[in-house]
């Protein structure tokens, strides 16, 4: 008998909410700062940076660059300036509620494993008012490897008491899909046209919206 899916793992990046943009220009503003044309970084590079935490990302672009920083000050300066425009301009992805809402009336286990920070999390889940769907939430700052790392995953799966047969993964990027299916879960990629293209074949099934959770037949 297969097992029953009993959860759903939400990412949060350009599955949740559409952020790509906001990243990428808090990013460019800090390297701006620093005397840092981001544009010289190519594009192969920056494709696989969706779905990867931002210290993991400024410390491959440190490196990329041979930048002379001081790691700390740096990623806190990126933190604030990010933060401060996601305050602004961030928004909800197509479907998010729904899918919330049909999840939770199908009575699932609800978690959130995002490789962004607490605060920003946090920010998200009061601005939009959907912190109350999710039994567990897990942030970049929980592991010590993100994504593609499986550990993210392993632990959401530990803290919400369900084997890897019995939780689905929503994720939107290459790195995440990796991730998920490394910690052993089934996994429906949901494209985003706005962020680079992402190979999503390493998924179970491939959507085009939060909107068509409804269509997909579970394990």
């Amino acid at each position: 008998m297969p097992a029953m899916i009993k959860a759903v793992i939400y990412d949060l990046d350009d599955l949740m909410v559409n952020s790509y943009e906001i990243h990428v220009r808090a990013t460019n503003l800090l390297l701006k700062q620093h005397g840092v044309d981001a544009s010289n970084i190519p594009k192969e590079v920056n494709r696989r940076f969706v779905g990867m935490r931002i210290s993991d990302i400024l410390k491959t672009i440190i490196s990329y660059i041979n930048l002379n920083v001081d790691f700390e000050s740096f990623y806190k300066e990126r933190n604030r300036i990010f933060l401060d425009l996601v305050k602004k301009e961030l928004k909800p992805m197509p479907g998010l509620n729904e899918s919330l809402s049909y999840y939770r009336q199908r009575e699932f286990k609800i978690a959130l494993a995002s490789s962004g920070t607490k605060k920003y999390i946090e920010m998200v889940l009061d601005r939009f008012k959907i912190k109350e769907y999710f039994d567990v939430i897990i942030s970049g700052d929980h592991v010590k490897h993100g994504k593609p790392n499986p550990e993210i995953y392993k632990l959401t799966l530990n803290k919400l008491g369900v084997k890897p047969s019995e939780a689905v993964v929503l994720e939107d990027a290459e790195v995440g899909i990796e991730s998920a299916k490394g910690a052993g879960c089934y996994c429906i990629a949901v494209a985003n046209p706005n962020t680079p293209i992402q190979d999503l074949s390493k998924a179970d099934k491939v959507i085009n919206s939060l909107n068509e959770i409804n269509t997909v037949k579970l394990p």
